[in-house]
């Protein structure tokens, strides 16, 4: 069983959110979407640079694994803030890894 990580959990978070909004748009402008989100925040979250959004795929540099989380629940809190709180929480609770969501709850993150 894998532990989880900010990276893992960070790659999850992304990829549904992709999913999620690609479900009523497309996967092109999901993408879009997503990657101006991450440059609106990047001069407040420098980790976001080690975040890359290509199509379906993500990638997340190891080096979030060192972020507080303090930091990553704010920038999560945000993001899910700017796509749409009650739209994106309902959502993510069913869609995330059941890890991945225990995970962003112990962070301090409520999704019910």
């Amino acid at each position: 069983m894998v532990d989880m990580t900010n990276q893992i959990v960070t790659k999850d978070f992304f990829e549904k959110t992709i999913n999620i909004i690609a479900q009523n748009t497309s996967f092109s402008y999901s993408t879009i979407a997503l990657n101006g989100i991450k440059m609106q925040l990047s001069k407040e979250f420098n980790f976001l640079k080690d975040i890359h959004i290509k199509g379906k795929s993500v990638d997340v540099d190891k080096t979030i694994n060192n972020i507080g989380k303090n930091e990553l629940r704010n920038f999560f809190r945000k993001v899910i803030d700017m796509v749409g709180p009650n739209y994106l929480k309902i959502l993510l609770a069913q869609k995330l890894n059941p890890k991945s969501l225990m995970y962003l709850e112990n962070i301090g993150l409520r999704f019910g």
